[in-house]
């Protein structure tokens, strides 16, 4: 909180000790989580101090998933607790190294690697790219106004963007199509309906945005919402389409991290690009 410019005091500074104890305590390799670090962490959550400073959450490194667990303490906190679904695809690790993950569906056989998108683990990824369908492509387009973990001076956004158009144009990735999750939708609806990060503070040209006729727009969905998705949705298409050869493609969704109907979509999409690779193969593409 001292670190913010300006600076955020604690409402009740008499709280100041359990801002201690959770630094100093919490903090320590092998904590076991006993029943005072909930009681800290609650009343912590409640200082309004506190509350303004998750609300300058983009000055600094916060995980997407604190405030859903935050308001959940005193549920996690009970001997009993049991993770829900929600729980568990809201939870978070950072991804280090390359993980392996074999799953089936429709009787089809699915073989998905999962690399760290951080630009120290990106030399990793050459040798997952060998005999691949497709590459699944993440962006959080909540990061609109954050900066990296690792680059305090670089958009989180853009620098994804620069990510995909490097991908997108590898001469040994060519042949290989991209399923693009635009993730994070709730997470950006928020954002924009709270209207303290404009996305033209960040990206200029969505001044002069207009969303496309045939946007699908859901029952009750914020105008200004719906503009910003697929504002974020056409700049990654403008990378696929200034280079597109007809030998791969970018298919696009707007996901959130709790979209059970993603890994459906992936089975979609995949089917879709091995029919074109076959036509490819026999020359009637």
């Amino acid at each position: 909180m001292s670190t913010l410019t300006p600076p955020i005091a604690l409402e009740n500074p008499a709280h100041q000790f359990r801002v201690d104890y959770i630094q100093d305590v919490a903090s320590q390799k092998d904590f076991d989580y006993p029943e005072e670090f909930y009681e800290h962490t609650e009343m912590l959550w409640k200082d309004k101090g506190v509350q303004a400073c998750y609300e300058r959450a983009n000055e600094y490194q916060l995980i997407d998933c604190a405030k859903y667990f935050l308001d959940r303490v005193h549920i996690v906190r009970q001997p009993d607790y049991t993770p829900t679904e929600q729980d568990i695809l809201r939870c978070r690790v950072l991804t280090l190294g390359i993980f392996e993950t074999r799953f089936q569906v429709d009787k089809v056989n699915f073989h998905m690697f999962d690399v760290g998108g951080q630009r120290d683990e990106r030399r990793k990824w050459i040798q997952c790219f060998n005999d691949v369908t497709a590459i699944i492509f993440v962006t959080a387009c909540s990061s609109y106004n954050m900066v990296l973990r690792e680059d305090p001076s670089q958009n989180r956004l853009r620098e994804s963007l620069d990510l995909f158009k490097s991908i997108w144009n590898n001469r040994w990735l060519r042949t290989i199509s991209v399923i693009l999750f635009l993730n994070k939708q709730d997470l950006l609806a928020e954002k924009i309906r709270a209207g303290k990060s404009k996305l033209e503070e960040y990206f200029p040209d969505f001044s002069r945005y207009q969303t496309p006729l045939d946007a699908s727009v859901e029952p009750g969905e914020d105008p200004e919402v719906v503009r910003a998705k697929y504002f974020i949705r056409d700049e990654f298409l403008r990378i696929s389409t200034a280079s597109g050869d007809g030998k791969h493609y970018c298919y696009p969704h707007f996901t959130c991290a709790v979209d059970t109907e993603n890994i459906r979509r992936v089975f979609n999409d995949c089917r879709d690009i091995i029919q074109r690779m076959h036509l490819r193969q026999y020359e009637l593409l």
